[in-house]
């Protein structure tokens, strides 16, 4: 045994390798699980000067927009920094008494979703007083929707520290009624079928769904069901089930502004986003944006980055990012899926933001420059994506001030003042999926990710935040994350945890249940464990109808 001082410098350096072992560990498995996932992704949009990148459209060789690049890719983005605000000092926040969690479904009547939505049972969240900690209360926000910006001939460039919100389009365009987007072009088509075909058979398969496709004489759900009731036993018996000691009061928002402005439904953003996860698949109801009679899309393998537009029958375009593994297109392009959870790590570990994100930018805005050509406003583009394709989203939202959802995605490295909160972009997070809360603004991974800080911090989401599913389910993650860093098994315990409850809540069709969407298309859409309240018509509400309904529901989170 030994003493003194270089006693003590040996056991210092076995402190340090166990901890650098514990969080190679946890990181490793966090990797499996991204890889794995058949429906976890990134968006990403292209460098058309890259060689390894491959996109559809005009000007699909220009050159890129020097704004759109890192100023130093070496170097971590800078964010401001934040510090907690009471309700008393900041304007426009009064403390209220707190609200509850939304009343579960299947506690007092049973919805049937098989009925029509004009005679199912109306099952909403239920707010009533709560007993809370000593001096816990809930900053309530009020907030206002952003005036419209009115459609002009000319797109110009702002720009607001600390991020610059870049130019919508780079020329001068006449904005006229849009046209009918032109269907795809023969050889358009042909190039398509290939993945119709295998998508067919993943329908035979019950890997995929689709509203007019093949229905599987397989089921699979029953399977699904019997792992994750083993999963969450094992949970009960380590004793992660129990409620914290400690739970921090979200600060909810109240929603004030007008609900009218026209916008694509829930459902349509959550079908675009599923979509971008199958190989030959398309969202139900919509078409794709055409130039030159191929679909507008792009992808860098080696940024991770893909993206495709589509258009609804109301003539407003969609940009949809991909997420990691891209689901059944790994079938035809495995290897970026190599980047895309590299993209991954970098946002989680590092305070830099990837390549990959400044792709999908740039293929926002050439979306953005042929939609005006076409006859699109400037606000009828939207983005969606979900989990690293919504990141990419949040970061496109950001950066251009377009109107989105994004579906389970976590903070940013790079943040605005305000941080989106009187934006037209929502992330929707889900109760249980570690996903979203990987986030500052967001409870429950502390100490594994940095302190929680209510309405900002270091990696803050952008856009108020829509949270879904059932509180008690993040009980598991919240008590596991507490075990992270205090000895090797309570970090494989946290590693273990947090993959079992991703595939358990992240995946898109949990977020179909609550949001009562009947996803078109589906991908996997029996995995994970639907539990918690079912927002009953929220699937056809737009974007501001959306806050309206989940303020009065008291879901809708300060970023």
């Amino acid at each position: 045994m030994l003493s003194g001082p270089r006693g003590s410098a040996l056991q210092a350096a076995e402190r340090g390798k166990a901890r650098s072992l514990r969080f190679v560990v946890a990181a490793v498995l966090m990797s499996a699980g991204l890889v794995v996932a058949p429906v976890h992704g990134v968006a990403w949009a292209d460098d058309p000067g890259s060689p390894s990148s491959t996109s559809t459209g005009p000007d699909a060789a220009g050159k890129p927009d020097p704004s759109d690049e890192p100023k130093d890719r070496s170097e971590p983005d800078t964010p401001d920094t934040d510090t907690p605000e009471t309700g008393a000092d900041k304007p426009g926040i009064s403390l209220t008494e707190p609200r509850t969690a939304p009343k579960r479904a299947g506690s007092g009547a049973t919805l049937d979703r098989d009925r029509p939505l004009t005679t199912r049972r109306v099952e909403r969240s239920v707010r009533t007083p709560r007993a809370v900690s000593s001096g816990a209360a809930t900053a309530v926000r009020t907030i206002e929707a952003p005036a419209l910006q009115p459609s002009e001939p000319a797109v110009t460039a702002q720009t607001a520290a600390p991020t610059v919100v870049g130019a919508l389009a780079s020329s001068a365009v006449e904005v006229t009624t849009p046209t009918p987007p032109k269907p795809l072009s023969p050889i358009a088509r042909a190039l398509e079928l290939p993945g119709r075909v295998i998508n067919a058979v993943l329908q035979f398969l019950d890997f995929t769904a689709s509203a007019n496709g093949p229905r599987s004489p397989f089921n699979i759900a029953p399977i699904n069901d019997l792992l994750f009731a083993a999963f969450r036993e094992v949970e009960r018996l380590v004793g992660l089930h129990r409620t914290p000691v400690v739970q921090p009061v979200l600060p909810t928002m109240t929603y004030t502004g007008p609900t009218d402005r026209p916008t694509p439904t829930v459902a349509q953003f959550l079908n675009a986003s599923t979509a971008a996860y199958g190989w030959g698949t398309t969202p139900g109801g919509l078409v794709p944006l055409t130039a030159n009679g191929f679909q507008m899309q792009s992808t860098n393998i080696f940024s991770g980055m893909s993206g495709r537009a589509w258009v609804t029958p109301e003539g407003q375009v969609i940009i949809a990012y991909q997420g990691t593994t891209g689901g059944t297109n790994l079938l035809v392009n495995p290897l970026i899926t190599l980047a895309q959870v590299a993209a991954d790590m970098q946002v989680i570990l590092t305070g830099t933001t990837p390549l990959a994100f400044y792709d999908a930018l740039r293929f926002a805005r050439r979306v953005q420059e042929e939609a005006a050509l076409q006859g699109s406003a400037a606000d009828d583009v939207f983005v969606t994506g979900h989990s690293l394709g919504g990141w990419e989203a949040q970061f496109v939202a950001q950066r251009t001030g377009l109107a989105g959802i994004g579906f389970e995605s976590p903070g940013l490295n790079t943040k605005v003042a305000g941080n989106g909160a009187d934006s037209n972009f929502v992330n929707i997070a889900q109760y249980g999926s570690p996903a979203a809360f990987m986030a500052t603004d967001l409870p429950g991974l502390q100490p594994f990710f940095p302190a929680y800080v209510p309405g900002g911090g270091a990696k803050p989401h952008y856009g108020p935040i829509v949270l879904i599913g059932d509180r008690e389910a993040m009980n598991p993650m919240v008590n596991a994350a507490a075990m992270w860093g205090k000895s090797l098994i309570g970090s494989l315990v946290f590693a273990v945890d947090f993959l079992g409850n991703f595939f358990q809540y992240h995946l898109m069709g949990v977020q179909a249940y609550h949001l009562d969407v009947d996803t078109d298309p589906g991908v996997v859409p029996w995995l994970g464990t639907r539990r918690g309240t079912v927002h009953v018509g929220y699937g056809e509400l737009t974007i501001q109808q959306l806050l309206k309904a989940a303020s009065d529901d008291g879901i809708l989170v300060t970023p």
